[in-house]
């Protein structure tokens, strides 16, 4: 989860455990090459409701029609690839990752980040022993490699899907 100042008044973070962003994306033959080419007055933009995405989106492209979508998974690539909109806004380790569930090479996902963010966990405040355990465990992943080995696994490749 995205800590925001707004959600740090619910829950507790952690310390970030990795950093990514929103990016674009659209269907592989779409009209839609760019970033820049998605800020075409009218063009329609696929979010997530309440998400990081939907803000960077609308200050991103002003003037295309933000479609704001309640749920999760593969639902905005779902939009695109149904011609229900143009181009999507979310997290690129997200796009990155649901998009291997379809056939390779459907969707263009833009090189170029809207934000950078960082990504933590996060915890009821009346927990503070667990956010302390917590912070302690991603230090120790930290220092001793483990996260980094997870993180290239899962999310920087595609190696995983050999072994599931």
């Amino acid at each position: 989860m995205t800590p925001t100042l707004a959600r740090g008044m619910k829950v507790a973070f952690t310390t970030p455990y990795m950093y990514t962003g929103s990016t674009v994306f659209t269907k592989a033959d779409s009209k839609f090459k760019t970033t820049e080419d998605c800020k075409a007055k009218g063009t329609k933009i696929a979010v997530l409701l309440g998400a990081t995405g939907e803000k960077e989106a609308k200050k991103a492209f002003p003037d295309a029609d933000i479609k704001s979508y309640k749920g999760g998974g593969p639902l905005l690539l779902d939009a695109v690839n149904n011609g229900q909109a143009d181009c999507g806004v979310n997290d690129v380790s997200a796009v990155k990752g649901q998009s291997t569930a379809y056939p390779a090479g459907s969707f263009t996902i833009m090189p170029d980040l809207l934000s950078k963010e960082p990504l933590a966990f996060a915890t009821r405040y009346d927990e503070p022993d667990l956010l302390i355990w917590m912070n302690l465990f991603l230090n120790q992943v930290t220092i001793d490699g483990r996260l980094q080995k997870n993180l290239d696994y899962w999310v920087n490749s595609d190696a995983w899907k050999k072994d599931h």
